[in-house]
């Protein structure tokens, strides 16, 4: 079986998000295959990672919401040598660096209006991510076709609710959803 991180996606397009630990044993024994973890304590995160690794789980890092690790320069390297293969941030600088150390980055964008898009796009040119993690989903249908074919593969996040949203992710271009809705992590997706 593949265990890269678009095999995965390809088979249940449903990235659950952890944010801390109480949602763990949910998450273990649910179909999804691939979570972000995020708020989990510095002196944690490493045991998390592990277990998730055990588990056969993909593991993506919300660096930004890791105290310790969000604007510390070698946080990127800690994850690296932590055993995690993913990370997320909003920081360009971040970003970079997780390229530079081989990791499979994902960087996440908030678009709260139509001029916040040309600076967003602007940080995707300059960091390179490997995934854009888009904030709010619904963005992903005011998109045009250019900045579609322009931008890396897409995460649709935040207001992905039920079935309907992420549905509508996958159809408008996603290549998965990320939700922290539990009961959505066992959902059964047709593209």
């Amino acid at each position: 079986m593949d265990m890269s991180l678009g095999a995965r996606l390809a088979r249940h397009p449903v990235i659950a998000t952890l944010y801390g630990v109480e949602q763990f044993d949910d998450f273990v024994t649910s179909a999804a295959e691939v979570a972000i973890v995020a708020n989990v304590d510095l002196r944690k995160l490493h045991r998390v990672v592990a277990a998730l690794a055990k588990a056969a789980k993909y593991v993506i890092v919300n660096i930004d919401s890791c105290d310790g690790l969000s604007q510390d320069k070698g946080g990127v390297e800690y994850l690296a040598d932590i055993g995690v293969t993913s990370l997320v941030s909003t920081r360009v600088a971040t970003i970079q660096r997780g390229n530079r150390a081989g990791l499979v980055t994902i960087q996440k964008v908030f678009v709260t209006d139509r001029s916040t898009w040309p600076r967003s796009v602007k940080a995707l040119e300059q960091s390179d991510p490997n995934i854009v993690q888009l904030m709010p989903a619904p963005m992903l249908a005011r998109l045009s076709q250019q900045d579609r074919s322009a931008l890396p593969p897409i995460v649709a996040s935040g207001f992905v609710c039920n079935e309907a949203d992420a549905l509508e992710a996958l159809k408008g271009g996603a290549i998965a959803v990320s939700t922290s809705e539990s009961a959505m992590w066992n959902m059964k997706l047709e593209r």
